[in-house]
């Protein structure tokens, strides 16, 4: 891996091609691999993400942060990739991440990187704010204002992306999976179940990305609660 400010970058190799990789903190720390939001709520929530695995790398903990195909930098069209090219990709970047390491990494993931963390060998599991497939299919679908005749035929373009229609079918039957040991963080002002509830704003609904500090360190000090408490059961 090669560093940068503080950062380092390497790759991790899924289907045959190679992948981008984000660390912060020692690589022989205790691994955290972040999964991000999909789509559009990547890219407002990105620094967020950055500043809690800042906080963590800070408690000697290595986070590592993944491109999936057909995102960041990845060098295949989102168009071409399917629901399984990430499942693969998550367990691939989870099985590097942990071989670095020394030992079985911890799954943090955000909104609709939720969805993918079952598909992971994982010491245990902190969701934050997680959300069904249909959910976000539907957010996509309304952002892009098409009726039901444009959405006919083996690519849809949603929201900015270009996606296959076998990719949309496969997210919107996406649900979240209970495997091992699961915490599930929201913000006070969501609704729906949770084991923990934090005050902050939902970045993911932003017009343009953003950052907000206090709420990652609040979910900084949840995960390592949530890390330590497992290791110690």
């Amino acid at each position: 891996m090669s560093s940068a400010g503080g950062l380092a970058y390497g790759r991790y190799a899924t289907g045959g091609r190679e992948e981008w990789l984000m660390r912060i903190g020692p690589a022989e720390g205790v691994p955290i691999l972040f999964l991000p939001p999909l789509f559009e709520e990547m890219n407002r929530t990105r620094a967020f993400i950055a500043t809690i695995m800042r906080e963590l790398a800070r408690r000697g903990y290595g986070c590592w942060l993944p491109d999936l195909p057909g995102t960041g930098e990845s060098s295949l069209a989102l168009e071409a990739c399917s629901w399984s090219d990430w499942r693969t990709a998550v367990r691939d970047a989870a099985e590097h991440v942990s071989r670095v390491a020394g030992r079985t990494a911890a799954l943090a993931s955000v909104r609709g990187g939720a969805l993918l963390d079952e598909a992971a060998e994982a010491g245990c599991r902190w969701r934050f704010a997680p959300v069904e497939g249909a959910s976000l299919a539907r957010d996509m679908v309304r952002a892009s204002m098409l009726k039901p005749e444009q959405m006919q035929g083996p690519f849809v373009d949603l929201a900015g992306y270009r996606l296959s229609e076998r990719l949309l079918a496969a997210l919107t039957d996406a649900k979240l999976q209970t495997v091992g040991r699961v915490r599930t963080v929201r913000l006070h002002s969501d609704r729906n179940e949770a084991d923990g509830k934090l005050e902050g704003t939902a970045l993911w609904r932003r017009s343009e990305p953003a950052n907000a500090p206090e709420l990652a360190a609040l979910s900084a000090s949840d995960i390592d609660d949530w890390v330590a408490r497992c290791a110690a059961s």
